[in-house]
């Protein structure tokens, strides 16, 4: 396959940011005396920060609680981020290398709030290359709604869905893409594929590496 236009996924795709949110959780969740696991966290990687507030508030029956516990994890991810801690994923400046050699043009897709992606690039000092930023903040509904998708798709030129790729970790991505209509890949993050990921995916990749491979 050779894209025309690719659509990245931020956390876990382009950042190791998981790992960082994760972290922040925790420390806030242990402060506040509850109980959280990664295998909790893993619910909502993949969803937007409304969809976790609504499931953890009917999980702890405590809206005031799980207000505080974001608010504290919003706190502590900017020192985590300011101490080095999110790094790039493997691959990511090789994939993006060769997408420029080519001039194919990639963009962003994240669920994230976009005073924090900006945040996160500014940190790193380092110019990625997005020719366009599509967030939270520009959207209605979080993935597994396509509309991301199709509005980065809509604002990039919208080339022929068949010719653009999204590249994804979670199972809420694979689906919103697969929604729009546009090929997906895979690069599995913190969780491992469903079959049904497995099955409507262009390909399931160790890392971004790997898929550079393949895309050469």
């Amino acid at each position: 396959m050779k894209p025309e236009l690719v659509i990245f996924d931020m956390d876990g795709v382009v950042f190791d940011s998981e790992k960082v949110y994760y972290t922040a959780n925790k420390m806030a969740a242990d402060e506040l005396g509850m109980e959280y696991s990664m295998e909790y966290y893993r619910r909502f990687i993949g969803a937007g920060n409304e969809q976790m507030v609504t499931a953890m508030t009917a999980d702890f029956g405590d809206s005031k609680l799980i207000k505080k516990f974001m608010e504290r994890s919003f706190n502590l991810i900017d020192p985590l981020v300011s101490a080095g801690k999110m790094e790039l994923k493997k691959g990511f400046l090789e994939l993006t290398s060769f997408l420029q050699k080519t001039q194919t043009p990639y963009v962003l897709a994240s669920s994230n709030d976009r005073h924090q992606i900006d945040f996160y690039l500014q940190t790193l000092k380092m110019d990625l290359g997005f020719d366009l930023i599509i967030s939270a903040d520009d959207v209605k509904q979080a993935k597994p709604s396509p509309e991301i998708f199709n509005q980065a798709w809509e604002q990039a030129g919208h080339p022929a869905k068949e010719k653009t790729l999204v590249i994804e970790d979670s199972h809420n991505g694979i689906v919103a893409a697969n929604r729009a209509g546009i090929p997906v890949a895979m690069v599995p993050d913190l969780i491992q594929p469903t079959e049904y990921d497995s099955k409507n995916t262009f390909g399931v990749f160790k890392d971004l590496q790997e898929l550079n491979n393949i895309l050469k």
